[in-house]
């Protein structure tokens, strides 16, 4: 491991100790029970549920001077993000699982992206500011949320007025992008987001522009490494609500724009553009029968479209027109949602949630083959919560699919239980299985231009598996207005048929083709400290993922492993409204086997390890006003090295992308109702 983890390491250890010296009759505590929904039959404490939840509160993003989702997840436990520079995307995995196994919702509802549904979504299209929290959860969700929650699912819960309230903020960010800052260099992101909530009404209207001038690196010329990217993102929500009913309608909009310069080659440079847009609706409500009896109903539509345009640069005249007709593209994806759970409490042991799931896609454009194509899925599915016993609770369930293109198992099944060992400690135990059909995108979907080269194969088996997770939770210190935590915790995946790259026989094209099998497992531990003054976290990893080689060559290990170290540091001063924060994670070497193509024996590759940190200072002022400033990639890291051989999708080994440089933020902003 690095130095920095060291250093950071013991900065974190003296710094915890020095809080635990705090005079106790000065400090109020500030941990209060975390509220989630996220896989409940209600709203209840994190500390309640069956579910390891972790969340990431609206006071934590803003605290991050964030100003996309992957600056706030950037640095958290288990979590890993790939860059494609080409795209402007970034691609989630947790617990060592790709994103097409890990399930991205904004209020409960699929997010829909460039790829379609269940494909890597890119969670940077998302406006940071309308968020008021993110919940986490690890491990299997495919009963409660289908086919590709096997690894987990991210939620992000956007805000809401509540009743009497106005609410108006707005903010102005400015940041560097390493050592280029200027007009049309650098980060500029401008927000304002307000609403009111009366007695049964709620009204509330979110905007942001988000401008990232892209970042020239090793490119040279009319060429940048980091391709420029704007943003313009905006919703409306209005919504109904009394002592039992609670209706709103959101909209939400996405319009990016990532523009591709490319070299000039004989006075001339080929440039792209990628415009996405998208219009994601939803009328969600609940209605309270009795004290026993809830249901709750969500209506979804998105449409997005992803566009390509292809124009010639003239470097002498500064002339621009368009390219041949063949290279423009639009594809388009649609995806209808419909979900519907009844809440039953049949008494204070035994609660029944029924419910339906219905969902439905489409995809269409001169990248998807034969036009346009459709895939549905439609669920019932149905889990109980048992007290069994005061200090045992169990949540079993079950999921029935019907797959409009691939053939389901008869019952998808899982098991998650809680068992409460004493007033301080409490096991959690979870088994789920899952089915993933192919998405349209692996299925149909023709992805070839400079930096790709994916075809779609529509002969694809569908992936079946198995998951299982353990977590135990011990409260070591609450009292004294002092709780410190510890939670250790176990993983373990397979997948059958799991669905990865590879290249088409014949041919230099990379497209889909199922893998035998892939595992994962591993282990966290994660601890936290928090106080009036303090809030200090600390956690590590180790992840093995599958060698694919193994049974071929099995003098090879089965699994390569890879750990991750990360700390948080926050210090703040309530009566000051002053703060500091520091964020750290390692992560460690990540080592894998390939065949070496010209000897065909197995070689042992590399992705080096790396160090990030950021750093934030926030203070309040003048009663409605909030300053943040910081440092991001204290490091100034921009490339690790990768020894593979092959060349991947993207690009061959030598270097992988995971920063621009070390960048230094200012934002202030401007909140109505800041005390």
């Amino acid at each position: 491991m690095s130095v920095k983890y060291f250093v950071f390491g013991g900065l974190w250890t003296f710094l915890s100790f020095a809080a635990f010296g705090q005079d106790a009759d000065t400090v109020a505590t500030k941990n209060l029970d975390e509220i989630v929904v996220t896989g409940q039959y209600e709203p209840q404490s994190a500390n309640l549920s069956t579910y390891k939840v972790r969340t990431i509160s609206m006071e934590k993003i803003q605290a991050r001077g964030a100003v996309r989702l992957q600056d706030v997840l950037n640095t958290e436990l288990n979590i890993r993000f790939s860059q494609d520079l080409a795209t402007g995307g970034s691609n989630i995995s947790l617990q060592g699982l790709s994103g097409q196994n890990v399930k991205v919702l904004i209020d409960g509802v699929p997010m829909v992206g460039r790829q379609g549904t269940t494909n890597e979504i890119n969670i940077n299209q998302i406006n940071v500011n309308s968020i008021e929290r993110v919940e986490i959860v690890e491990g299997p969700m495919s009963v409660v949320y289908g086919a590709d929650a096997i690894a987990g699912v991210i939620n992000i819960i956007t805000n809401k007025n509540k009743e009497g309230k106005f609410d108006l903020t707005a903010k102005l960010h400015e940041e560097t992008v390493g050592d280029e800052y200027g007009w049309k260099e650098g980060i500029h992101n401008q927000s304002i987001n307000g609403g009111y909530g009366w007695k049964n009404m709620r009204v509330r209207g979110d905007f942001a522009r988000n401008y990232f001038g892209g970042w020239q690196g090793d490119s040279t010329g009319h060429e940048k490494q980091w391709h420029p990217k704007t943003q313009y993102l905006a919703s409306g929500l209005i919504g109904f609500a009394n002592d039992t009913t609670n209706l709103y309608y959101r909209l939400d909009f996405l319009d990016e724009n990532i523009y591709n310069p490319g070299a000039f080659v004989a006075n001339q440079a080929v440039d792209e553009n990628y415009y996405s847009t998208r219009i994601m609706q939803q009328v969600q409500g609940s209605h309270q029968f009795s004290a026993r009896l809830q249901v709750t109903t969500a209506i979804a539509l998105t449409n997005f479209s992803r566009e390509k345009i292809t124009s010639i640069l003239n470097e002498t005249t500064g002339v621009r027109n368009l390219a041949g007709s063949g290279l423009h593209d639009t594809t388009r994806f649609n995806g209808l949602t419909v979900r519907n759970t009844w809440q039953f409490k049949m008494n204070d042991k035994l609660s029944f949630q029924p419910g339906l799931d219905l969902n439905y896609e489409t995809g269409k454009g001169g990248r998807i083959k034969e036009g346009t194509q459709a895939i549905g899925d439609y669920a019932f599915f149905l889990s109980a919560e048992w007290k069994a016993l005061h200090n045992i609770q169990l949540r079993p369930g079950m999921r029935i699919v019907y797959n409009s293109v691939y053939q389901a198992p008869p019952v998808i099944p899982s098991l998650n239980t809680k068992i409460k060992l004493g007033n301080k400690h409490d096991v959690r135990l979870s088994y789920g299985f899952g089915f993933r059909a192919p998405s349209l995108r692996e299925l149909y979907y023709d992805f070839v231009d400079a930096s790709h080269q994916i075809i779609g194969n529509s002969n694809l088996k569908a992936e079946s598996s198995h998951s299982f997770n353990g977590s135990w939770n011990w409260v070591l210190v609450d009292a004294n207005s002092k709780k410190l935590t510890a939670v250790v915790g176990g993983f373990y995946n397979t997948v059958e048929n799991m669905i990865g790259y590879g290249v088409k026989t014949g041919t230099t094209f990379t497209t889909f083709i199922n893998i035998d099998r892939y595992k994962t497992k591993g282990l966290t531990w994660n601890n936290t400290f928090k106080t009036k003054n303090w809030d200090v976290a600390a956690g590590f990893a180790y992840t093995g993922r599958f060698n694919q080689l193994y049974e071929s060559s099995n003098d090879l290990d089965e699994f390569t492993w890879s750990p991750e170290v990360t700390s948080t540091l926050s210090y703040k001063i309530p009566a000051q409204d002053f703060s500091l924060s520091l964020y750290f994670k390692y992560t460690g070497k990540t080592p894998f086997y390939e065949i070496n193509s010209s000897t065909q024996t197995p070689n042992l590759a590399t992705i080096s390890d790396y160090s990030w940190a950021d750093f934030t200072v926030q203070k309040g002022f003048l009663k409605h006003f909030v300053l943040n400033a910081g440092v991001r990639n204290i490091f100034d890291l921009k490339n690790v090295n990768n020894t593979s051989i092959i060349s991947g999708v993207h690009s061959s080994g030598g270097s992988r992308p995971v920063g621009y440089g070390r960048s230094y933020f200012l934002s202030i902003s401007y909140s109505l109702n800041k005390l």
